[in-house]
């Protein structure tokens, strides 16, 4: 993603942040796509990450998607982040820091205990959020997706749906 792109996105994903703070979030369509157990694990993400979900939802749908499996990855791929105390500064960190001093984001999310743990969180959140699903059920392409958002698609998918799944959900959370 070109750099102005990113920091307009950014930028936007700020301030939906702060509003998803200061407005109801309607839960049925999420409700809507997924299962009662993965519907629980929804309803601990934090408002911005479960407005991010919607939003992320939203992106599916308008661009066609009806693959349930990836509809629910939209909604859960930041659940990883959820109940580690993650906050406004944690994830500017991560965008600021990775980037820019690698060695210093390394160090910060370095640590799953005490004040770095919420950089640990967001640093871990596609493997966390996917033992969270595997847990309550989900299936394994929902898990896979989850697992892989933020890398590129494994070589083993080609050929499968999951590769176009996952090029669809990093369009939806741009990622890519």
């Amino acid at each position: 993603m070109p750099v102005l792109t990113a920091a307009r996105y950014r930028n936007r994903q700020f301030w939906h942040a702060l509003a998803a703070r200061r407005r109801p979030i309607d839960p049925a369509p999420a409700r809507a796509v997924l299962p009662p157990t993965l519907f629980a694990l929804f309803e601990r993400m934090s408002p911005e990450d479960r407005q991010h979900g919607l939003d992320v939802l939203g992106r599916l749908r308008a661009a066609g998607v009806t693959a349930p499996p990836l509809l629910q990855a939209g909604l859960l791929h930041d659940l990883g982040k959820a109940e580690a105390g993650v906050g406004l500064p944690h994830r500017v960190a991560r965008v600021v820091l990775r980037r820019s001093v690698p060695p210093v984001w390394r160090w910060l999310s370095g640590c799953p205990t005490g004040w770095r743990r919420p950089y640990w969180a967001v640093a871990n959140h596609p493997e966390r959020g996917a033992v969270w699903v595997e847990t309550e059920g989900a299936a394994p392409e929902v898990v896979a997706l989850i697992r892989h958002h933020e890398r590129e698609a494994p070589e083993a998918w080609r050929g499968t749906p999951l590769t176009e799944w996952h090029a669809a959900l990093c369009a939806a959370d741009a990622t890519c």
